[in-house]
């Protein structure tokens, strides 16, 4: 059956989302990997796949993965988005635009990489932030074991088509469009 088919993914982990190319949205690396995906395959298996297939595991977390949504097709050109896949239910939508974009052969990602806090909560990246204590705004909140807690500085800006993370100036798709 062509819908329970293996396939390649082309995936970026070192380059960036450039905007406004003639094909709409291109990542940008210059040592891309693929790895090898099917329609059961679930948001962490692809995790897994990828941190396996770069030998980090352990070592980075994927934050989120970017998709080249292929948003319309006109004679050989075919123009680009970008979606934000962070679950299973995103996943799912890389693979329909697979089966609905057949001129499309390889679907790219674009893997948000970070840095794992240690368990002596350090990090090599400075993404993330120190909580601070309940009605406290300058002490640090700290476990039972006087380790810091950490929480993603991430603040997202809603609207109805994009979410803008203001901390790495990507935007992303968070809607998709049904060709």
């Amino acid at each position: 059956m062509a819908s329970e088919e293996s396939f390649v993914v082309l995936v970026h982990h070192r380059g960036s989302i450039k905007r406004k190319t003639r094909s709409g949205v291109k990542f940008t690396d210059k040592d891309p990997f693929c790895i090898v995906v099917n329609p059961t395959t679930s948001y962490d298996d692809l995790v897994r796949s990828v941190l396996m297939k770069l030998g980090l595991k352990g070592a980075k977390r994927v934050k989120k993965f970017f998709y080249r949504i292929p948003v319309t097709i006109l004679h050989d050109t075919v123009k680009y988005d970008c979606l934000t896949i962070g679950s299973d239910e995103d996943l799912q939508v890389m693979f329909l635009c697979r089966r609905q974009f057949p001129e499309v052969r390889t679907p790219e990602l674009l893997a948000k990489l970070i840095d794992v806090v240690s368990s002596s909560g350090g990090s090599n990246q400075n993404t993330t932030n120190v909580a601070t204590a309940a009605g406290s705004s300058s002490r640090a909140a700290v476990a039972s074991s006087s380790v810091p807690v950490y929480e993603p500085a991430v603040q997202l800006v809603a609207s109805p088509s994009f979410a803008v993370d203001l901390n790495d100036g990507m935007q992303c798709l968070s809607t998709y469009v049904t060709v």
